[in-house]
């Protein structure tokens, strides 16, 4: 383990934060941080983390359970002295990240929207526990499945231009659902947004005013779009609720052509150390 140094970050909500790395005792308030710790071999350096960080198992129950991302055990984390407390800007609540810093922790806080992002999270994240040699590793991994990922889609669009009836769209469009009642969709800005596009996607609601925003099914059937996902998290859609759809919508090309897909939400939502293997997993996802 190299000698501790004072390393100095500027955050996510603009906040500098100086703490001593390599970090040796962590809290993780984030699932997917928590994975990409132990992806990085410092899943022991984790005295803490919430009960939604599931992966990677059996490993990650022998961590303290802390609470969840909305509604952590802010006196437990506080006695557990960590030298660096982990956060997402949209998975964590502010007046929590507030109430730990006020308390004289070190908060440092994510906020990945792109593909690109998720793969520099893993950089810092090997600089804050001293691993930069397994992030490199992570990193190039990452860097050869985006590059491969962009020449498949690449391809789709040339196929479809020698087509003898191009469709209208040179790439599928793409609607991926994350919740249900209300029913929500990936919209702008978001980690899942930008993975669709690189894997081949036209991100129908990348434009939208929301990040998630709220739309009725007949709103997406509207779209027309030629993909549909069900992802299993954060809501857990299951079969039924595509054949529900299917039958609600049967004119939508999505349906009409069998493109309603169950997909991995941690693939399509977690960035980290994740991201290299789930372009890899969900290539064909995007595709026609």
């Amino acid at each position: 383990m190299p000698l501790a140094h004072v390393m100095k970050l500027t955050d996510f909500t603009f906040t500098e934060i100086e703490f001593p790395a390599p970090v040796r005792t962590a809290v993780s308030l984030v699932p997917s941080i928590t994975e990409t710790a132990f992806a990085l071999g410092a899943g022991g350096a984790l005295a803490g983390r919430t009960r939604y960080c599931i992966a990677p198992a059996p490993a990650v129950r022998a961590i303290e359970n802390v609470g969840g991302t909305k509604d952590p055990d802010l006196a437990r984390i506080l006695a557990l002295q960590p030298g660096l407390v982990l956060a997402n800007k949209e998975e964590n609540r502010r007046e929590d990240i507030l109430h730990l810093r006020e308390q004289g922790l070190a908060v440092w806080v994510d906020y990945t929207t792109t593909v690109e992002e998720g793969l520099s999270l893993v950089s810092t994240l090997g600089r804050i526990f001293g691993r930069e040699t397994e992030a490199d590793a992570i990193v190039r991994h990452g860097a050869r499945a985006v590059v491969a990922a962009r020449e498949r889609a690449r391809v789709l669009a040339a196929q479809n231009e020698l087509r003898l009836a191009p469709r209208p769209r040179p790439l599928p469009g793409v609607v991926a659902f994350i919740w249900k009642d209300p029913w929500m969709a990936v919209g702008r800005e978001t980690y899942a947004g930008d993975l669709i596009s690189t894997l081949g996607g036209g991100h129908l609601l990348k434009d939208d005013a929301e990040r998630y925003p709220v739309l009725e099914p007949r709103r997406v059937a509207e779209l027309e779009p030629d993909i549909v996902l069900f992802p299993d998290e954060p809501f857990h859609f299951k079969d039924k609720h595509a054949r529900a759809w299917r039958e609600a919508f049967p004119h939508a090309p999505a349906s009409r052509e069998n493109r309603l897909r169950l997909c991995s939400g941690q693939d399509l939502c977690w960035p980290g150390a994740r991201t290299p293997g789930a372009i890899e997993r969900l290539a064909g996802l995007c595709a026609w």
